[in-house]
């Protein structure tokens, strides 16, 4: 079975933004708990939105440096290093100015997943690039 995704960059971010809207400000909201419910849902709205935000700001990142990079050995592997270090760095610093009490733990899972998901579409990226040189 083989799952397309929209050709579109612009709705691609869109339908990951709410999901880690969804997911993450879930997550963040949850590792809070214990905190009291106003810390919950500040680290859950905060992580969420963050979340959204990040998908359309790393989406154009990852596609720049690829353009980039790509042809250079080890491009793929710099450009998601660089993706994945932006990424923990910003989530860090956001809660980390809000006053979440569990940084790492509110941001663990998202920095994985989404380190995860910036090799694969980097991998994407790369596939696709061979198939338009190849002509396919």
């Amino acid at each position: 079975m083989t799952v397309r995704l929209p050709n579109s960059p612009l709705l691609r971010s869109v339908i990951a933004g709410f999901a880690g809207l969804v997911g993450y400000g879930g997550w963040a909201a949850y590792a809070n708990f214990d905190h009291g419910m106003a810390i919950a849902i500040r680290s859950g709205l905060v992580q969420g939105t963050y979340s959204f935000v990040l998908t359309f700001l790393m989406t154009w990142v990852t596609e720049g440096l690829f353009a980039k990079l790509a042809s250079m050995p080890m491009g793929t592997v710099v450009t998601t290093v660089v993706v994945s270090f932006i990424l923990f760095v910003s989530a860090y610093g956001i809660h980390m100015l809000v006053g979440t009490p569990e940084i790492l733990m509110t941001i663990l899972p998202g920095f994985v997943i989404g380190s995860v998901y910036t090799a694969v579409y980097v991998w994407g990226l790369q596939r696709g690039t061979k198939t338009v040189a190849q002509g396919q």
